[in-house]
């Protein structure tokens, strides 16, 4: 089966993204991520796979579930650009309860300080600032599908 088609189900993605069952499930009920507008039995693609596994890191690391929905929302476009291109993503983002939350997309680990050097310096009323490397859990979640027994090879043999 080709790498980006593979397809699981509720409690392989709670098992691969390190999550309880019922955690994923109600993270799906509430509207976290996106699966579509499919209702009740789903069987989840890579993409969602992985927003599920960006949104359990950053909820895990953060305890805040609006950051982790903000990274969250970027997560598909960055698996496209992991894959096609090799690329190096990271978020920054801020936020605060009572302003608007700010966030970039940095390439490379070297921009991430000019990243959040520039929403510091622009004012960003924030006292506190997150980076997720997408490439980081990607390369996690291959390393789980691996030993899963997934047949799941990394396209890029630099992530």
């Amino acid at each position: 089966m080709e790498f980006t088609n593979q397809r699981f189900t509720v409690s392989e993605v709670a098992s691969l993204t390190e999550t309880n069952l019922n955690t994923v499930q109600s993270w799906r009920r509430k509207g976290f991520f996106d699966l579509g507008a499919s209702e009740g039995w789903h069987r989840f693609t890579l993409s969602e796979l992985f927003s599920v596994a960006v949104f359990a890191e950053v909820t895990g690391g953060t305890g805040n579930q609006d950051v982790a929905s903000s990274a969250c929302s970027f997560a598909v476009q960055m698996l496209a650009e992991i894959i096609e291109s090799n690329a190096a993503p990271y978020f920054v983002g801020a936020s605060r309860k009572g302003s608007d939350p700010v966030m970039e997309i940095a390439y490379g680990s070297l921009n991430v300080g000019a990243t959040l050097g520039k929403l510091i310096s622009e004012g960003a009323d924030a006292g506190a600032y997150i980076v997720v490397d997408y490439s980081a859990i990607f390369s996690r979640l291959l390393k789980r599908l691996h030993a899963g027994g997934y047949a799941m090879e990394n396209p890029n043999s630099n992530v």
